[in-house]
C-alpha cells in the first residue's frame, strides 16, 4: 500500500486511558483488557466517551513502548481505577491514513517514519493511532497516524 504523508499541527486531545509497558508486538494480543476498563468506567457513569479509541506510543527501547489504550473523552475526570485523564500530544506531526486491515498498521507506521528521515524531520518518539468506526469489512476500517516532530 502507498501512503500520503501531511504535515499538520495538532491540538491536543483529552483521553481516558489505561497505560503498560509492553513490546509493541504484544499490543495486538493485549490492548483488549485494558481497553475494557475504560469501557468499563464510562458504563458505570463515572466518564463520559466520544466512542474513538486512540493508542499512544512513549517511545523506549529494542521494541519496547509505554502505551496509553485510550478513549476520547470530553472533559478531565477523576481516576476510576487504572483508568486515568490524559491528553495526546500538541505540535507539529506527520500524518497518514491507514485503510484496511489492522495488521497493515506496521507498514504505515514505517512509512511516515520512512518520510519523515527522508524530509529530514526530527522524530520526538511518540506516536498515536486514531481509529475510525469497526467494520466487518477490512477495506472500510479507517486509522489515523500520527508521528510527532521535534520541531
Amino acid at each position: 500500500m502507498t501512503y500520503s504523508i501531511a504535515l499538520q499541527h495538532v491540538v491536543p486531545r483529552p483521553l481516558a486511558v489505561v497505560r503498560e509497558s509492553m513490546a509493541i508486538r504484544d499490543v495486538p494480543s493485549r490492548f483488549g483488557p485494558l481497553l475494557d476498563q475504560v469501557y468499563a468506567a464510562k458504563k458505570s457513569g463515572a466518564i463520559a466517551l466520544d466512542g474513538q479509541n486512540v493508542f499512544v506510543y512513549y517511545a523506549g527501547s529494542s521494541g519496547f513502548a509505554e502505551v496509553e489504550f485510550g478513549v476520547g473523552t470530553a472533559t478531565p475526570f477523576a481516576p476510576v481505577g487504572r483508568v486515568r485523564y490524559s491528553e495526546t500530544p500538541a505540535g507539529n506531526v506527520a500524518t497518514t491514513t491507514h485503510w484496511g486491515d489492522y495488521a497493515g498498521l506496521g507498514a504505515a507506521h514505517e512509512a511516515v517514519v520512512a518520510w519523515c528521515r527522508a524530509e529530514g524531520h526530527g522524530l520526538a518518539g511518540i506516536s498515536w493511532e486514531v481509529y475510525g468506526h469497526w467494520s466487518d469489512d477490512p477495506s472500510k476500517r479507517r486509522v489515523d497516524i500520527y508521528q510527532l516532530l521535534n520541531t
